[in-house]
């Protein structure tokens, strides 16, 4: 993610994805979606979630999703354990904003670090200021957010910093349903991330159908 720097005011760049996975065990039962999803869409970054289990074992699952993300040339970051990040060669780790400090301290300057910074400009800046290299608003849903877009869109106008717009739906929502609030998203963000709903599960219509968000991206770079 680090090759997309927007300059402080709207930059003409187009919005990038930046998918996010189910809590994984292992990688073999999602490898074939996340490869089709990968191959289909423009995205900058993946965000491996992991369930907890033997160290080995999520070693040998981030290894395993690393090969296909490596593919694509997008950056695998792992949604916390940055103490996993050097072991097994992924780009960064994205953490909650609060986390930043202690995590960067556990990378050093040579990786990447995002911060979940849920809808607080404070969190961000303080994010910022801890060694963050890219903050996450959200998770937006499908109704519209005034004061989440109004905050995103500041922090595009106003900082550096690259930011990402999660967007987490209902379980039920499927689709582009409504379209509005996700080209929002995509026109105002550098990333948009996709994957998961806002219980953490799997966003189905994201992995079994990725073909239908490409326009989101494909707006964006005609606009």
């Amino acid at each position: 993610m680090s090759s997309k720097q927007p300059d402080t005011g709207r930059s003409a760049e187009p919005c990038e994805g930046y998918l996010v996975t189910p809590p994984l065990r292992e990688a073999s039962s999602f490898a074939g979606l996340l490869d089709h999803a990968l191959t289909v869409l423009p995205v900058a970054a993946v965000r491996l979630r992991l369930v907890e289990t033997a160290p080995e074992k999520m070693k040998q699952t981030i290894l395993d999703i690393r090969q296909i993300v490596n593919r694509h040339d997008a950056a695998l970051m792992l949604d916390g354990f940055p103490e996993l990040v050097r072991e097994t060669g992924c780009d960064g780790a994205h953490v909650g904003a609060e986390d930043v400090a202690a995590a960067r301290k556990i990378l050093g300057d040579n990786f990447q670090l995002g911060a979940a910074c849920d809808f607080s400009r404070d969190l961000a800046m303080l994010a910022g200021e801890k060694g963050a290299d890219y903050v996450a608003f959200g998770p937006f849903g499908v109704e519209p957010e005034p004061e989440g877009l109004a905050l995103l869109t500041w922090w595009r106008e106003m900082m550096e910093l690259p930011v990402v717009a999660a967007y987490s739906p209902a379980s039920e929502t499927t689709g582009l349903t409504p379209p509005e609030t996700l080209r929002t998203l995509a026109a105002t963000a550098d990333f948009l991330a996709l994957g998961i709903t806002a219980a953490g599960e799997s966003f189905n219509p994201l992995w079994q159908t990725p073909e239908q968000f490409l326009p989101l991206f494909a707006a964006t770079a005609e606009g």
